[in-house]
């Protein structure tokens, strides 16, 4: 019998809404330049051609993992790359040298604008800006601020406690006294510490601003920052600064390319101490969304499908809960107990039922903690106790 050949597709499909990754599970962001980023059947690849031979080397980029991609000088992308970014959830973000400048970011138009509201309201009313502002000094600094501060207090209040860090990081790494500065038109004329601050500060206001567009809110509307159209991420990314920036870049004070090392050690430690999940759960924090879901949809826009649609287990608990919840000692049923066969005398201990033996059932102190299943005993067979296998030579 003859088979027939099918003809393959021109073009993958577009993936599945529920087949992407959340944002808070996606890598942080990857940064490119001096290559051309084109699509093909197989997906989105990273190209660059040998100007001698012609070879052109490709590297396919993980477009539905990455939460941002910073396009450096010299990069160019096509309408067909940018197309499957944007229907793959990825913030592109355009920078310049070595992340210096951030140019123009790319808007998903499939973004839910219930934050958006949010945050329109609380930056409109003059009382409730100056609470979202004492949220996120608190959750800056580990403590609240003054009573009764205003904006200008709280911006040099936090003006001075970084400086003091800068110090403090400066005597710590002998580095001598610092300044901080740079120029953006000349950037290798700055120290190294001042060039891992300026690498890893663009990268990280990337990094924000893809999760603000994934969420739907505004970069502009800032709280503590204004009159900037990145107002809010400046204000996001100052939350994580003194953590994980400012100790990478003095660490790099005598590296010999600084902002690589700084991008590279940055993208780990970020995807390592889960930093995407916690930047989410902090901006709905200071913008005191009390309704915010406990839970990131899988197209990288944070709110997913209503409450209404969750898959629910009996008791009116989702599915989720039931599986992480312990059970009540207080509401489990009462287990009959079999008299024993042969008691050694009137009252004595009963005989121990085997497990897995006849119709009797392990009692609950022979079970694990995790969800009652059965330890493994003498009396199960080579199958299922792998334990008790027969090695082959």
């Amino acid at each position: 019998m003859t088979m027939r050949n099918r003809q393959l597709p021109k073009a993958l499909g577009a993936p599945s809404v529920y087949g992407l990754h959340p944002i808070k599970d996606r890598l942080t962001h990857l940064y490119l330049d001096t290559v051309r980023v084109v699509a093909d059947r197989n997906g989105i690849c990273a190209q660059t051609e040998h100007p001698d031979t012609g070879h052109i080397d490709r590297v396919y980029l993980p477009t539905a993992s990455l939460a941002c991609i910073l396009l450096g000088p010299g990069t160019s992308i096509t309408q067909a790359a940018i197309t499957a970014l944007t229907r793959d959830g990825t913030v592109v973000v355009w920078v310049g040298n070595a992340g210096v400048r951030c140019y123009s970011a790319f808007l998903h138009d499939n973004t839910s604008t219930r934050l958006l509201h949010q945050q329109v309201k609380v930056v409109a009313d003059s009382s409730a800006r100056v609470q979202a502002a004492r949220r996120h000094f608190q959750l800056r600094f580990g403590e609240p601020p003054p009573p009764d501060s205003t904006l200008q207090q709280l911006r040099g209040m936090e003006g001075a406690r970084v400086k003091a860090t800068y110090k403090y990081l400066a005597r710590q790494h002998s580095v001598g006294p610092f300044k901080r500065s740079y120029d953006p038109h000349d950037f290798d004329a700055a120290d190294p510490v001042n060039k891992a601050l300026t690498a890893g500060n663009a990268a990280l206001y990337g990094i924000t601003t893809a999760v603000l567009l994934s969420l739907g809110a505004s970069p502009a509307l800032g709280l503590i920052h204004e009159h900037n159209q990145r107002a809010f991420t400046y204000d996001i990314a100052d939350l994580y600064k003194t953590q994980y920036i400012l100790p990478t870049a003095f660490s790099l004070a005598r590296s010999d390319n600084p902002d690589r090392d700084i991008r590279h050690r940055l993208r780990d430690d970020l995807r390592l101490l889960r930093l995407v999940p916690r930047m989410i759960r902090d901006i709905h924090y200071v913008l005191g969304d009390d309704s915010a879901p406990d839970h990131e949809s899988t197209t990288g826009v944070a709110g997913g499908p209503p409450r209404s649609t969750r898959r629910r287990a009996p008791g009116g608990a989702t599915v989720a809960e039931r599986r992480t919840r312990q059970p009540d000692p207080a509401v489990l049923p009462a287990r009959r107990v079999r008299p024993a066969a042969n008691p050694g005398s009137a009252g004595g201990p009963p005989r121990p039922s085997r497990v897995g033996a006849g119709r009797d059932r392990p009692t609950p102190a022979q079970r694990s903690p995790g969800r009652g299943a059965p330890q493994p005993s003498a009396g199960r067979c080579v199958v299922c106790d792998p334990r008790r296998r027969p090695t082959h030579g």
